[in-house]
């Protein structure tokens, strides 16, 4: 657990805010002694100061939409949104106190009750907020305070690095930051990765194939998935790739969708990416997007694709991997835990590997970037504890991981039915955390590190991996959730790691004003088009026509705001 020393000036600094902010009667400092006042000065300058006395502060409250009924039957069940695992401890440690403004379940429902207090001019002290459209709009309207000093003293070195490690573009505070102030603890969105073809190597391994890594290899392979048996049941009942109805889009968070596919043929569709002259464009009206739509024609004629994918349903999906008749989709690295896949594993014996195909020319996955930040906490201006909040992201992001003492026990235990967040709702991490938790977790594996040297979350990942290869070693089906998350964790991470994937950044992620009430029949333009040219309904030449209803719909207005929006 690190901790700073930081100046007496800033301990000045603070106390001088605290009484311009709440007026004199509320300067935590008034009527103290000097050695109280030095133990207050003391927790100010310290990421993880425990305050001397209970601090309470105003909040809005995230719950997780598993429902409240996930703890009923725990030691947990009689747990509020005010008093739970994750707020005893943050009392425990800092002896801070979260009151409630208001509650709601994340997404519509809590950013409504955001909207509401942003209009009535009554915002929590302290509060988590979604999009960065609600940030600019607070920033705009001067309802919160200027962060900056509290970030750049008060700041673990934990979530420093882990905002750095997004690199210099991608660096979340990029986003926070109005005029040199950062007006806003960004939450981070790790780096998702690429997306992989996941196959069953046991039909691989019948049929005698070899991983296919390109486009006429992968078309090879699917080919003999539908032609040869692989199943082995004496019918023509395995089909090729199951593809989502939506084809791309939200990567790779879109399981069953096939971006790789375009991406592979320097396509990058439903994103906005910078064109040679440096102006962004929308990827999905670019010419490079023909190849695709022809390929992926010709793979529906042949049967390569799944013939009746625009009208599957997820849900179909799974039901067809399920039950053994397919063998073969693209998905993100965390795939075991799709049902699909842990039921096979359970049920026939199928062995899944996730392969870096199809590639592009130069032998790589060619990736998309997800935006780094995933959410802000903003502090009400005029708050006298500002610090507070980067306090509890400190402990959330650093000290809790390290803490193995009994006071963690409660957070670890809720992690796996965590009905209630972090108060305010933000974790920093690395953008590669995923990667350094497996390559910690190996290490122990293979005798090279020390279980004392895991953290908690990484601790619960090393267990999971010891019981699975228990498991298999005794010729014993593993629980589905260690075999999810030894695959996931171990067996896929391990390729992203060993064959990392070129990533492009996409040059815009947010909405623009046009773009409230002209995407969605924008998207519905696109969508439509594309599934028309895979299936036949049109011939590759309505793309043109697709572009052009697509720009006098609203796309080259749009275009012009995001570039104007870029600019600023």
């Amino acid at each position: 657990m690190k901790r700073k020393c930081l100046s007496f000036l800033l301990a000045a600094t603070m106390i001088a805010t605290f009484a311009a902010g709440c007026g004199s009667s509320d300067d935590p400092t008034k009527n103290m002694s000097e050695e109280e006042k030095a133990a207050w000065e003391a927790v100010v300058n310290d990421p993880y100061g425990k305050y001397p006395e209970l601090i309470t502060y105003t909040s809005g409250y995230n719950l997780t939409n598993q429902g409240g009924d996930t703890l009923a039957g725990t030691p947990y069940e009689n747990d509020t949104p005010s008093d739970n695992a994750y707020t005893r401890y943050v009392k425990e440690v800092l002896n801070v106190q979260n009151e409630n403004m208001f509650e709601a379940p994340t997404g519509p429902d809590y950013d409504q009750k955001v909207s509401m207090a942003i209009a009535s001019q009554d915002i929590p002290d302290i509060m988590y907020i979604a999009d960065y459209a609600t940030l600019v709009d607070l920033v705009e309207n001067d309802m919160i305070q200027d962060l900056t000093d509290v970030y750049n003293n008060l700041a673990c070195e934990t979530v420093k690095a882990s905002y750095e490690s997004y690199g210099a573009e991608n660096n979340p505070l990029n986003t926070v930051t109005f005029d040199g102030k950062i007006m806003a603890i960004p939450k981070t969105q790790l780096s998702d990765g690429q997306d992989f073809l996941w196959v069953r190597k046991d039909w691989m391994d019948k049929l005698g194939l070899s991983e296919p890594s390109t486009l006429d290899e992968m078309a090879d392979l699917l080919r003999a998935f539908i032609s040869q048996d692989p199943d082995g049941n004496g019918q023509d009942d395995t089909i090729g790739l199951v593809v989502h109805n939506e084809v791309y889009g939200s990567y790779p968070n879109n399981t069953f969708a096939i971006d790789n596919i375009f991406t592979a043929l320097d396509a990058y569709p439903n994103i906005w990416i910078k064109d040679d002259a440096g102006n962004a464009v929308y990827g999905s009206v670019q010419p490079e997007m023909k190849d695709a739509l022809s390929l992926l024609h010709d793979w529906f004629e042949e049967g390569l694709i799944d013939k009746q994918f625009t009208t599957r349903t997820t849900d179909d999906i799974v039901a067809l991997i399920s039950s053994g008749q397919c063998g073969a989709y693209i998905g993100p690295w965390w795939s075991p835990f799709n049902t699909a896949q842990t039921s096979t594993y359970a049920t026939k014996d199928a062995e899944w590997v996730n392969i870096s195909a199809p590639v592009g020319s130069d032998g790589k996955i060619n990736g998309i970037n997800t935006k780094s930040y995933g959410g802000f906490v903003v502090v009400k201006k005029g708050f006298a504890y500002p610090e507070i909040a980067m306090k509890i992201v400190n402990v959330n992001s650093e000290y809790s991981k390290q803490d193995k003492t009994d006071a963690s026990k409660e957070i670890l235990e809720n992690q796996s039915i965590a009905y209630f967040n972090w108060p305010l709702y933000c974790e920093v991490q690395p953008g590669n955390n995923a990667e350094v938790m497996t390559k910690h977790v190996e290490a122990v594996l293979d005798g090279s590190g020390s279980v004392d040297d895991l953290t908690t979350e990484e601790l619960g990942y090393y267990e999971a991996a010891v019981r699975f290869k228990e498991a298999e070693d005794a010729g014993q089906k593993a629980d589905s959730a260690d075999y999810s998350q030894y695959m996931s964790r171990l067996v896929a991470m391990n390729r992203m790691i060993e064959e990392p994937a070129n990533f492009v950044t996409p040059a815009f992620f947010e909405t623009t004003e046009s773009m409230k009430t002209k995407w969605a029949s924008l998207e519905k333009i696109e969508m439509q088009s594309i599934l028309k040219i895979i299936v036949g309904e049109e011939d590759l030449s309505y793309f043109d026509q697709f572009v052009e209803d697509w720009k006098n719909a609203g796309g080259d207005g749009i275009t012009e705001e995001v570039n104007e929006a870029i600019k600023k």
